[in-house]
C-alpha cells in the first residue's frame, strides 16, 4: 500500500497510551523487584502500580499496539492486537512486523518506519493493510511514534485502529459508482444535480459524453441553452425558467445541435427537492434517445408503406378467432361489392359451396389450421354480393399473444376470378388446338395412302416371296433346312419392318397428350422420311438427308416433331410440282448452333420451289392463309405452335435462286446427353 497522509498526535488515548508506554518501557530492567528502602519505599510501589496499571491497558485496551525495533522485530504486541490478526502475543513477539503485512506492501512499510526513526518523538499517520493469519485483510490507520529508550536505543511505537469497515464501505462506494457511471454509458442516460440558488450544476461523466463537453468544462444552465437545437431552444429556455420559479418537477424532449452538425434527441426529466436551507434543488437524469426516435421513424416510414401498399392493392385482408371464424374484413374501395355479405362470424368451408365436392382439399385445410401452420394460395369458388360466382384465392399466418397462446389467423384475398376463367379458356383452347392437331395428322396421312400402302406392300411382297422359298427349300429331298432357316429370318425381318410402318402410322393417327423425352433428332427425321418416300418418287423429288453426326438428345414430343417435319416436306414437294427447268431437289440438314451463348439444335428443310415472295413470307404462319387452292390454311400455323410449345422457334426465307427454306431451332438442355 502507499504511505498515507502523516500527521502529528494530537491529544488522543493513542498519544496518551503511547505515553504510558514509553514510561513502562523506560522503568528500567527489574527495579520493580528491588526491596523498598526507607523514604523510597512508598514511590517504588506508586511506580510498580503504575505500570500495573499501564501494562492492563496496554494488553485490554480496544486498540492494537505494538513495539518494535529499528530492525523490525516485534519487541511487544498487546494481547487485543495479536488476537486481532488471529494470533497469540507470543506467536508475533520476536518474529519480524512484516510477517503481518503483504509482500506488495514490504517497501512501504519499510520507508515508514525509517520516516519514524528520523524524525523522532514525532507522531505520523497512515491507512495499509495488515494480513491475517487466516489470509484475510485487516485495514488499519496506524498512529507511529519513534522514541529513544533509557539506553539511548530508538524503539517504534504503533498504535492501530481497524477500519476495515470503513474500507469495505469506500469501495463498495466506489464500485457502486462504477456500475452506475456503467449503467449510464450502458443506457446512454446521464444524470444531474441543480442548485437554483446558485446556478451550480453537477454532471456525471455520462451527461459529458451526452452533451460533447469535456469533463473539466464547468456547466451551466447558459452552456446547455447554447447547444440546444434553435429550434427548441426557446421552449428549453421557457420550461427552465418556470422550473427555477415554480420549483416543480419537470420533463421535456428536445434536440441538441453538436459542433459536428449531427443533431441528437434527449429526454430530461427532473424533480424538485429542498435542501438544508430550503433552497430549490433538482435531481434528474438525461437520456440520449436518438435510436429511439431513429427507430420510431423507421417504424412510421414502415407503416406508411405498408398503408400505401395496402390501399394500392386489389386485395382485402381478413382476421379470425381460435374458433376459425370471421372477426375482421378490411375491404379495400375497388373490391366493394367482391366480399359476401354477412360473412363475419362464419368459416372459410361455410361460405364455399364446393366444399363436398372437394373433402380432400377442405380436410387438409382445416388440418392445417388445427396445426396453427401458415398457409398460402387456397383457392376456392363463392358468391358475390349478387350472388355471382367468384374465385377468391387466400393465404393466412397463425398470430399468438405474449404467452404463446393461439389466438387465430391474420390474411389476405384477392379476387382471382379472370385468372381462373382465363385458364378455363387457356385449356378449352389448348384442347381445341389438340384437336385440331390431331385432324391436321389424319388429313395428312389420308394424303400419305399411296406412300403408306407402298410402305407396308413392300415388305408384306418380301414375306410372301421368302415363305415360297422357304416352302420350296422344306420340299427338297433331303430338305435343305439351312436356306429354309434363312428364308424364315427373312420373313420375320420383313414382319418386323411391316409392324414398324404400321406403328408409327397409328402413332400419328392416334390421339394422345404430349409425350416429352429424350430424343435422337436424327432418328425423327429418318423416320418422318420413311413415311414420305413414296411421295418423293411418285413427284419425282430426290430427297438428300445431311444429318451432323453426334448431335445432343433434345427433348420433345416425337409424334408432334415427325408431324411438323412430314407437313414442311409435303409442303416442299407441292411447291415443286411445277418445276421444269430446274431439278426437284429437297435438303434435310441437323446441325447444332451457338447463339449469344445459346445453344441450340438446328433442323431445315431446303426446297426448291416457287420460292416465297414478300405478303406470302408475312404471312405464311397465320391462321386460315393458304396459297393452295383447296389449302384450309392451318397447317404451318400448327407446326408453328408445336415448336414453340417446345420452347423452340419456326421461321421461313427464301432462297437464293429459288425455293424456299424452313428452319426449326429447338433449345439443348444444359448439360448434353450423349
Amino acid at each position: 500500500m502507499m504511505l498515507g497522509q502523516i500527521a502529528k498526535f494530537g491529544n488522543s488515548a493513542a498519544q496518551f497510551l503511547l505515553g504510558g508506554l514509553a514510561a513502562l518501557r523506560s522503568s528500567g530492567n527489574g527495579e520493580k523487584d528491588k526491596p523498598a528502602v526507607g523514604g523510597d519505599s512508598r514511590q517504588n510501589i506508586e511506580l510498580r502500580d503504575a505500570v500495573k496499571q499501564w501494562r492492563e491497558v496496554f494488553e485490554h485496551n480496544p486498540v492494537m499496539y505494538f513495539m518494535v525495533d529499528p530492525a523490525g522485530t516485534v519487541l511487544n504486541v498487546n494481547t487485543f492486537g495479536a488476537a486481532q490478526l488471529g494470533y497469540t502475543a507470543a506467536e508475533l513477539t520476536g518474529q519480524s512486523v512484516l510477517n503481518v503485512f503483504f509482500e506488495e506492501d514490504h517497501d512501504t512499510v519499510r520507508r515508514c518506519v525509517a520516516l519514524c526513526l528520523d524524525t523522532l518523538d514525532q507522531s505520523h499517520t497512515w491507512e495499509i493493510r495488515k494480513i491475517r493469519k487466516d489470509g484475510s485483510v485487516l485495514w488499519v490507520r496506524e498512529n507511529a511514534k519513534a522514541m529513544l529508550r533509557g539506553d539511548g536505543t530508538p524503539i517504534l511505537l504503533v498504535a492501530c485502529e481497524n477500519i476495515t469497515e470503513r474500507k469495505e464501505a469506500e469501495n463498495a462506494l466506489r464500485q457502486s459508482e462504477a456500475n452506475l457511471a456503467e449503467a449510464q454509458e450502458l443506457s446512454h442516460t446521464g444524470s444531474f444535480v441543480w442548485r437554483v440558488a446558485t446556478g451550480e450544476i453537477i454532471w456525471s461523466k455520462e451527461s459529458f459524453r451526452i452533451f460533447q463537453f469535456d469533463e473539466l468544462t464547468k456547466p451551466s444552465i447558459q452552456l446547455l441553452l447554447e447547444r440546444i437545437h434553435p429550434g427548441d431552444r426557446a421552449a428549453a429556455q421557457q420550461k427552465v425558467f418556470r422550473a427555477a420559479h415554480d420549483g416543480k418537477d419537470f420533463e421535456n424532449e428536445y434536440r441538441l445541435l453538436l459542433p459536428d452538425g449531427s443533431t441528437k434527441h434527449l429526454h430530461w426529466v427532473a424533480r424538485a427537492t429542498r435542501d438544508a436551507n430550503g433552497s430549490i434543488e433538482y435531481v434528474g437524469s438525461t437520456a440520449d434517445i436518438t435510436a429511439a426516435k431513429e427507430a420510431e421513424r423507421k417504424l412510421r416510414e414502415s407503416e406508411q408503406r405498408f398503408r400505401d401498399y395496402a390501399e394500392t392493392a386489389s386485395d382485402w385482408f381478413w382476421e379470425t378467432g381460435p374458433d376459425h371464424r370471421i372477426t375482421l374484413i378490411a375491404e379495400h374501395p375497388d373490391t366493394a361489392g367482391t366480399i359476401p355479405s354477412g360473412v363475419i362470424g362464419m368459416t372459410r368451408w361455410d361460405i364455399a359451396p364446393e366444399v363436398e365436392l372437394e373433402p380432400k382439399k377442405w380436410q387438409q385445410h382445416r388440418a392445417t389450421l388445427d396445426a396453427h401452420l401458415s398457409f398460402r394460395d387456397l383457392v376456392y369458388r363463392t358468391k358475390d354480393n349478387n350472388g355471382c360466382p367468384i374465385y377468391v384465392r387466400t393465404s393466412g399466418k397463425p398470430f399468438f399473444d405474449a404467452t404463446g397462446d393461439f389466438l387465430g389467423y391474420r390474411g389476405v384475398c384477392s379476387d382471382v376470378t379472370a385468372a381462373i376463367r382465363a385458364e378455363q379458356a387457356e385449356e378449352a383452347l389448348r384442347k381445341a388446338q389438340a384437336e385440331l392437331t390431331h385432324v391436321t395428322r389424319v388429313t395428312t396421312l389420308g394424303e400419305l395412302t399411296a406412300s403408306i400402302a407402298h410402305e407396308i406392300t413392300q415388305p408384306l411382297a418380301a414375306v410372301i416371296s421368302n415363305a415360297d422359298a422357304c416352302i420350296g427349300w422344306l420340299d427338297r429331298e433331303p430338305a435343305d433346312l439351312k436356306a429354309a432357316r434363312r428364308s424364315a429370318e427373312w420373313i420375320i425381318e420383313d414382319a418386323n419392318r411391316a409392324t414398324e410402318v404400321i406403328r408409327r402410322i397409328r402413332a400419328l393417327a392416334k390421339k394422345t397428350e404430349i409425350e416429352v423425352g429424350p430424343l435422337d433428332i436424327n432418328q425423327v427425321v429418318r423416320e418422318a422420311m420413311a413415311l414420305v418416300r413414296r411421295e418423293l418418287a411418285t413427284h419425282a423429288v430426290s430427297a438428300r438427308m445431311e444429318l451432323a453426326p453426334d448431335l445432343p438428345r433434345i427433348c420433345g414430343d416425337r409424334i408432334q416433331l415427325q408431324q411438323v417435319l412430314i407437313n414442311l416436306v409435303m409442303n416442299g414437294i407441292e411447291a415443286m410440282q411445277a418445276n421444269v427447268d430446274r431439278p426437284r431437289e429437297l435438303a434435310i440438314r441437323s446441325s447444332r448452333a451457338d447463339e449469344d451463348g445459346d445453344a441450340r439444335l438446328l433442323l431445315t428443310v431446303t426446297d426448291r420451289g416457287v420460292g416465297l415472295g414478300k405478303d406470302v413470307a408475312d404471312h405464311i404462319f397465320t391462321p386460315f392463309f393458304t396459297t393452295k387452292s383447296g389449302g384450309l390454311g392451318m397447317g404451318l400455323s400448327i407446326c408453328r405452335s408445336i415448336i414453340e410449345a417446345h420452347a423452340g422457334r419456326l421461321s421461313a426465307f427464301p432462297n437464293h435462286g429459288g425455293g424456299a427454306t424452313f428452319q426449326i431451332a429447338l433449345p439443348l438442355p444444359d448439360k448434353d446427353t450423349p
